[in-house]
């Protein structure tokens, strides 16, 4: 029994204090919902977490790149279908063209004509995905698109110049879609001058070159849907390995706080009755003076 130091009593205060900071920490992860609130609390955990929350945000942008890349083709995939459309009716009239003897009906027919080349330039020079136009041959390169987390996971669109003057091949102007339209200055153009057959192979080779760039098109956009569904599942089990480092599990932390609690209580109770040890000393001192 020693009076200048009750040892006892710093005993019990120093595991109160260790027992007070803990709890603190279970209070701490139960008001968040994490385990690891700084680098302290878990470096190695933190720095593995850290890395994930990362990775998670690229997986997330590639979604949204995969989405406006599906959105990119079915704008081009929409304009492409009317061009067919107009590619079809435009063969359907040169054919009528060859059982036409009346000059005035093979007139009309050619004005038709006129019109539907018109419209495919027109459709293929407004059909454009946030200001990018895919068909005008405006672009000189193709479209590159992440598609993933990391350096390197891209996804190439073509682009293509699909006017009439390149269809169905830029190589030869003389063998192009637009010289079927007959320009009324002159007579240089349209099927008066080509002919039925050659009109015909100038059609067909266009149609073939536009039913290529659709299933070019198509099989890019199944590629982005199946990347956007396999960027999900990569997302997800990342998102769980994440959670499994860095939240809290609820029920563990509230047992520990529960345990500290009882023990801080026991603590006091411990440090009450370790005070009475230098009180001790004073009523022995207090009964030998007395005697």
């Amino acid at each position: 029994m020693r009076l200048m130091y009750n040892l006892e009593s710093l005993n019990i205060y120093r595991e109160h204090n260790k027992v007070l900071a803990r709890q603190s920490n279970a209070l701490e992860s139960i008001s968040s919902g994490y385990k690891i609130n700084r680098a302290k609390d878990d470096p190695n955990a933190l720095a593995s977490s850290e890395k994930m929350r990362i990775q998670l945000r690229g997986l997330q942008m590639a979604q949204r790149n995969s989405q406006d890349g599906v959105s990119m083709l079915q704008t081009a995939e929409g304009a492409l279908d009317s061009v067919t459309s107009m590619l079809q009716r435009i063969r359907e009239l040169t054919v009528q063209v060859g059982g036409a003897t009346n000059p005035d009906d093979r007139n009309i027919i050619q004005q038709e004509i006129n019109q539907m080349i018109e419209g495919i330039d027109t459709t293929i020079n407004n059909s454009e995905f946030n200001g990018v136009k895919l068909l005008n041959g405006s672009l000189n390169e193709s479209i590159s698109m992440p598609v993933g987390a990391n350096v390197g996971e891209n996804v190439e669109i073509p682009v293509y110049d699909l006017t009439s003057s390149s269809l169905p091949s830029n190589i030869d102007p003389e063998l192009s879609l637009s010289k079927l339209f007959d320009k009324a200055s002159d007579e240089t153009d349209g099927l008066n001058v080509l002919g039925i057959d050659k009109a015909l192979s100038i059609i067909d080779l266009s149609i073939e070159k536009i039913n290529k760039v659709r299933s070019k098109y198509g099989a890019l956009e199944n590629r982005f849907e199946s990347t956007y569904t396999k960027i999900g599942e990569i997302h997800d089990s990342i998102v769980g390995a994440e959670s499994k480092v860095r939240d809290a599990d609820m029920a563990e932390e509230m047992m520990n706080y529960t345990r500290d609690n009882i023990l801080i209580e026991a603590g006091n109770a411990m440090m009450v009755q370790s005070n009475k040890i230098p009180q001790d000393v004073l009523r022995i001192l207090e009964n030998v003076k007395a005697r």
